[in-house]
């Protein structure tokens, strides 16, 4: 009995403390039955194709991540998004240089067309640019206004929009007002690997070290799990909630980036909707939506769970409409992961009130 009961704490506190590992299950079995479907689903291809289709939520999520662990959310990303990628297509727009070249082949000549303009770099950083500016605004509101997340950035999402249409006078941006480099961004492999992939590990690497050895990243941890107490070890709880906004702000910034080079279009109300996809993949991550918990290697898993999930039911030829299933599976999942973040931490308090000597 106590070998039994010794065996549960120690699988508890193993799950609680890597939720990895749960995921990486789930992770496995989905990937397994879609591939019993359709053996394509496990081709090498497929699986570099889901980690580039994967990017962007990735790197939403990263961001939210942070605005999760002060306790507050984000559901303006999309019109962050929109208005960044909307000034920065239109600063791409106003300097295109489009250069007519005939060249002769085989005794025929053909005219090839290159569009030119600012350096692809400039562009993404005015995007980014962009986006931590709304962040900010997003994060004063909150921290110093005192205004609760949900309703600040609600509102903020609508106001967003409306810039995002003047800014863009009613008119989307298509690939014919974008320069060569900017469409190539998100279609260009560096050794034998998607782009977008590779953004996706530098982003996780950068929040791994950010979250685990940079003192700003684990004051975001302490404010989350409890604001009274970090505000008296001297945190400063409202500039850490700023500065959460700020980050995913940027990143939701470029994220726009990637949205309007993979799409070669960018709209006002670009992937609007999409904000409940990346807090689903944090949510399933394990993040708590209360703040305080949360990894990034488990929100990359989470991230993962719903590219397979996008990814896989429409490969499966299920009878019904897929985009039913699809939410179905997610919401399944967002579900478990919450009652399971519950049962574990109630099970890890009961556990070490027990180890307690009194």
């Amino acid at each position: 009995m106590k070998k039994e009961r010794h065996l549960q704490a120690s699988l508890t506190a193993l799950f609680s403390r890597h939720r990895e590992i749960g995921l990486l299950l789930i992770l496995i079995v989905l990937w397994g039955v879609v591939g019993l479907r359709n053996p394509l689903f496990l081709s090498g291809d497929k699986i570099l194709f889901i980690l580039k289709d994967t990017a962007p939520l990735f790197v939403l999520a990263a961001g939210m991540m942070c605005v999760l662990l002060v306790g507050s959310i984000d559901i303006s990303i999309t019109g962050i998004m929109a208005l960044s990628a909307m000034i920065a297509a239109m600063v791409m727009r106003n300097s295109l240089v489009v250069t007519d070249t005939t060249v002769i082949t085989d005794g025929v000549e053909t005219v090839v067309r290159t569009k030119t303009g600012l350096p692809l770099m400039l562009i993404v950083l005015i995007a980014m640019g962009i986006g931590g500016l709304c962040g900010a605004a997003n994060g004063a509101i909150i921290a110093y206004g005192k205004v609760l997340p949900v309703v600040t950035t609600l509102g903020m999402q609508y106001i967003l929009y409306g810039f995002s249409h003047v800014v863009s006078s009613g008119q989307a941006v298509y690939k014919k007002d974008m320069t060569d480099a900017f469409v190539d961004f998100t279609r260009v492999d560096i050794l034998g690997i998607n782009a977008q992939t590779w953004i996706m590990l530098f982003c996780l690497l950068l929040m791994f070290l950010f979250a685990t050895y940079f003192r700003a990243g684990r004051h975001m941890y302490a404010v989350g799990s409890n604001r009274e107490a970090a505000e008296m070890r001297g945190i400063n709880a409202n500039r850490t909630i700023l500065l959460a906004h700020i980050i995913m702000g940027v990143l939701a910034g470029l994220a726009g980036v990637l949205f309007g080079s993979h799409d070669t279009k960018i709209t006002q109300d670009l992937k609007m909707g999409y904000e409940m996809y990346v807090i689903a993949a944090c949510v399933i991550g394990g993040v708590s939506v209360t703040g305080g918990v949360g990894k990034i290697t488990a929100v990359l898993l989470g991230a993962l769970v719903i590219g397979v999930i996008n990814n896989g039911l429409p490969m499966m030829r299920l009878t019904g409409d897929a985009e039913f299933w699809k939410k179905l599976i997610q919401g399944l999942l967002i579900l478990i992961a919450v009652i399971s973040n519950v049962v574990l931490r109630r099970m890890t308090v009961r556990r070490e009130l027990k180890g307690r000597k009194i």
